[in-house]
C-alpha cells in the first residue's frame, strides 16, 4: 500500500511538471495530491544507515533487536503508523526500513517521537529517552547507552563487542532521582513502602534480566497508591 502512494507521489510530480499550470496553482495542486496519497519520502530522504558486519563485530548495537519492527514515528508534526523500525543505540540513530528494503537514518531533528514494542522514544541532544510512566504524580524515563566493551576473542580471530547500559529516572513533583534498584526506587516512597515490596514479590518482577519492565510496573503501581490516598 505504501509502495503504490509512492509510485502515484512520483508519477503525479513528473505529471505536474508537465502541465501549463500557473506557479501557485501548481503548487496547490502538488500539495492537495501530497495530502492524499501520504508524502513517504520525507522520511525515508536521509542517509544509508551503517551496517555491522559479523566479521568485525560479535554482536549488534540495536535496542533489542537487530530486526526491523513494525512502530508508529511523529516525523516534524506528522504521524506515520505501520513503518518498520530499529533503534542504533552506539549511533544514536533511528533507521527506518523503505519498501525496497534499505535502511535509511532518520534525522533525529525532525523527529517528535517514535513507538517501538509499546515504548514511547523522544528525542534529546544525544539519541533518545525512553518515556516510561507519564502519571500525574511521578514520571519515570530510562536511557540505554551503547559503547564498545573487551574484543571477544574466537580461536585466532578477534571481534568487536558492544556493550550497553541502563540508565532509569524517577521524577516525583519535579525533583529527579537516579534509581539503579528496586531499594533505591522504593525508599522515594516512605509511606507505601511495604505496599510496594509486597507487589514486587506477587508480581515476580525482575530487576536484573527485565529492568525496564520493572521499574514501569512498580512506578505504575506508585502512582496507583498514591492517588487512592
Amino acid at each position: 500500500k505504501t509502495m503504490k502512494r509512492l509510485t502515484q507521489y512520483l508519477i503525479a510530480s513528473l505529471l505536474l511538471s508537465l502541465i501549463p499550470l500557473s506557479g501557485k496553482a501548481q503548487q496547490n495542486a502538488f500539495e492537495q495530491f501530497r495530502q492524499k496519497a501520504g508524502d513517504y519520502s520525507t522520511i525515508y530522504s536521509g542517509k544509508v544507515a551503517t551496517a555491522y558486519t559479523r566479521a568485525i563485530y560479535a554482536n549488534h548495537p540495536y535496542w533489542e533487536t537487530d530486526a526491523f519492527r513494525n512502530g508508529t514515528l511523529s516525523y516534524q508534526g506528522r504521524v506515520y503508523t505501520n513503518v518498520m523500525l530499529r533503534y542504533d543505540l552506539y549511533q544514536n540513530i533511528l533507521n527506518i526500513l523503505t519498501e525496497k528494503r534499505a535502511a535509511i537514518d532518520v534525522d533525529r531533528r525532525k523527529v517528535d517521537y517514535f513507538i517501538l514494542n509499546g515504548v514511547r522514544f523522544v528525542p534529546e541532544e544525544e539519541g533518545y529517552r525512553m518515556m516510561l510512566h507519564e502519571g500525574e504524580h511521578l514520571q519515570l524515563n530510562g536511557k540505554v547507552k551503547c559503547g564498545f566493551g573487551n574484543d571477544i576473542i574466537d580461536g585466532t580471530s578477534s571481534f568487536r563487542n558492544f556493550e550497553r547500559k541502563e540508565q532509569y529516572t524517577l521524577t516525583i513533583d519535579g525533583v529527579s532521582y537516579e534509581v539503579k534498584k528496586k531499594n533505591a526506587f522504593i525508599k522515594r516512597f516512605p509511606d507505601h513502602k511495604k505496599a510496594l515490596k509486597r507487589y514486587v514479590k506477587e508480581q515476580r518482577l525482575d530487576f536484573k534480566e527485565h529492568r525496564r519492565e520493572a521499574f514501569t510496573a512498580l512506578a505504575r503501581y506508585a502512582e496507583s497508591l498514591i492517588k487512592s490516598e
